[in-house]
């Protein structure tokens, strides 16, 4: 895959140098076709037509798209779930993965020409399916380590950075964008091999969550609202068990400490538990709620809010690759509204956050359970909601999630 983009080269030392590029996100030779009319502005989910929404989802984050190559990279998401399932993003030769919603193909990115043959291997089990893989020489675990080593550190090039640090999977390299003013000070000789330096400003990120969706208490959701200490507090997210406890898990940045009581979001208060832990570094944004309530432990089903009263079963747990797209069950300020908003993964890896362009959530919606929705009718748990743009609603939105597979390994997420 080609990047639109041309990067210029200003110095070269060894193997490492320092570029300039545009932020844009690597895109296919088809998108410089003229974009169709009438591309929707947003996606939602309303448990009706989930080939639609995700091929709605895919012309509003890729304007030139036409409709009948939307809904064919629908279907060839739809098709792809045994597939991924197949693969195990937890081993040293996994290097991440992304889909051309222009071509409908899966590329998948290992270290080794073992793990690439595993793909294959896996891929021919799906007929139809069309799986390209890609040897490069970064794991995803030796990327997320240097991210996390520049966000941490003290030389020039982690002070330029400010933390603005993510990674891009189709290069297989580690990002670091700065301002126009400090990119100027930087030369090759500072910038790791691996790492790419990009010109930009640096994007506010605004954690959703404030003390201002009210929904029933029969179960717990995806999506509904929570109290802390009493008051309305943040969203949940995904329930879950280890060792015999129930989970309920919110956002890191919602807990204030542990031990106080959290419970639903309902005018007839019902207590769920007690916050016992919480994490709020790198892309690690989880709190967890023990679930004492003995009207929650008996119930065993995953299940994702739809709209203020409907729902959808969890299908599983899963993860994403770039350009999938995901739901957000979570509408703390608007709980009547049907159907949860959708958007398009643009990054993902060990060490960041994932990344969705297409909606920007609102106060409150911290904690959200964030599920890849493929257009075959399931919905995979993938992220807990953190953060988005400063405001509610701004066109042409980001928002930034916690992926699951970041934290707490031992947790089973609940299913239906």
């Amino acid at each position: 895959m080609k990047h639109a983009n041309l990067r210029r080269c200003l110095a070269t030392v060894g193997a490492a140098a320092l570029v300039v590029t545009a932020l844009t996100v690597p895109a296919s030779a088809a998108q410089a076709k003229a974009a169709p009319a009438k591309a929707p502005a947003a996606a939602y989910d309303t448990g009706r037509n989930d080939l639609q929404t995700v091929a709605d989802a895919y012309r509003a984050s890729f304007k030139d798209l036409s409709p009948e190559a939307a809904l064919t990279a629908a279907r060839a998401q739809a098709g792809s779930a045994t597939f991924r399932q197949s693969l195990d993003v937890e081993k040293d030769t996994w290097a991440g993965g992304w889909f051309d919603p222009h071509t409908a193909e899966f590329h998948i990115a290992v270290t080794t020409p073992a793990a690439a043959k595993d793909v294959a291997t896996a891929a021919a089990r799906t007929p139809g399916l069309i799986v390209n893989t890609h040897q490069v020489a970064r794991s995803m675990r030796e990327l997320g380590e240097q991210v996390e080593r520049i966000r941490s550190g003290t030389d020039k090039l982690a002070k330029a950075a400010d933390g603005d640090v993510t990674i891009d999977v189709l290069t297989n390299e580690v990002v670091v964008r700065v301002p126009k003013t400090r990119f100027a000070a930087l030369s090759a000789a500072d910038v790791p091999v691996g790492v790419r330096v990009e010109q930009g400003t640096k994007v506010t990120q605004h954690l959703d969550a404030c003390t201002s969706r009210t929904d029933c208490d029969n179960d717990l959701r995806a999506g509904l609202v929570l109290r802390r200490s009493g008051s309305l507090w943040c969203s949940l997210g995904f329930t879950a068990r280890s060792n015999g406890i129930k989970w309920a898990l919110t956002a890191g940045h919602c807990v204030g400490t542990i031990g106080e009581s959290w419970s639903n979001g309902t005018a007839t208060i019902r207590t769920v538990g007690p916050a016992t832990d919480f994490l709020n570094s790198g892309n690690q944004d989880a709190g967890a709620i023990q679930v004492t309530n003995a009207f929650y432990t008996a119930q065993t089903a995953g299940r994702i809010m739809i709209g203020p009263s409907s729902f959808s079963p969890v299908t599983g747990e899963s993860f994403n690759l770039v350009n999938d797209v995901n739901c957000l069950s979570a509408s703390y300020t608007n709980p009547a509204r049907a159907g949860n908003p959708c958007a398009t993964v643009t990054e993902v890896g060990a060490a960041i956050k994932t990344k969705m362009v297409g909606y920007d959530p609102c106060g409150g919606d911290s904690g959200g359970g964030w599920y890849w929705l493929p257009g075959s009718g399931n919905r995979y748990a993938v992220a807990l909601h953190s953060s988005s743009l400063t405001g509610c609603n701004v066109a042409n939105g980001e928002a930034w999630a916690s992926p699951l597979n970041a934290f707490w390994s031992a947790l089973v997420y609940e299913t239906s």
